[in-house]
């Protein structure tokens, strides 16, 4: 028996939540953010209440997710700084990202979260280097900036939301296809 009987269910609580951000990222990715959230609790093989008490709303749960999202996009940005095409890797990079947590924009867009304004900055902030180093070496269209690149991914995760399974592959490239030739010269 541990001394501290705390430290297991700290433990248990840390593992839950784990358990419970694997399953909302999956079924998210695979069936959007309206999924039930029982569901969710289900797949991460935990209790309503227990999700609940980490998340007390479907926000919440997709915020966390999303900002587990932008320190990917963080990570990747800095690897990518000191290329000339870091930007639209890193673009490429956001695209995936979107592809693979279909709708969460679009859930937070209308979320009441104050630190989500916090993450926006954060992504900005994560593609201004990456942008001004593609502007130097040629590899951004005179007149792209960050408007530009983030109405690009706004566009692109509306359309990608919008396909059906089938042809979600052939359709997502196509936008990213498209995306290139607006925003990047090669």
């Amino acid at each position: 028996m541990s001394a501290n009987p705390r430290s297991g269910l700290r433990r248990d609580a840390t593992v839950n939540r784990q358990r419970l951000l694997e399953a909302a990222r999956h079924l998210f990715a695979e069936r959007g953010p309206d999924v039930a959230l029982e569901e969710v609790a289900a797949a991460a093989g935990v209790s309503r209440t227990t999700l609940y008490r980490n998340f007390e709303t479907r926000e919440q749960l997709v915020a966390t997710v999303y900002e587990s999202a932008v320190e990917l996009v963080e990570a990747r940005a800095r690897e990518l700084a000191d290329r000339s095409t870091g930007v639209v890797e890193l673009f490429d990079f956001v695209l995936d990202l979107q592809r693979a947590n279909r709708s969460l924009v679009r859930v937070l867009a209308g979320a009441d979260i104050s630190w989500f304004g916090s993450l926006a900055e954060r992504t900005v902030t994560a593609f201004e280097v990456v942008l001004v180093r593609g502007r130097v070496g040629g590899v951004v269209h005179a007149g792209v900036g960050m408007a530009e690149i983030f109405l690009a991914l706004q566009m692109a995760e509306g359309a990608m939301a919008q396909n059906e399974r089938v042809s979600r592959e052939r359709w997502d490239e196509r936008i990213r296809e498209m995306l290139h030739r607006a925003l990047f010269v090669a």
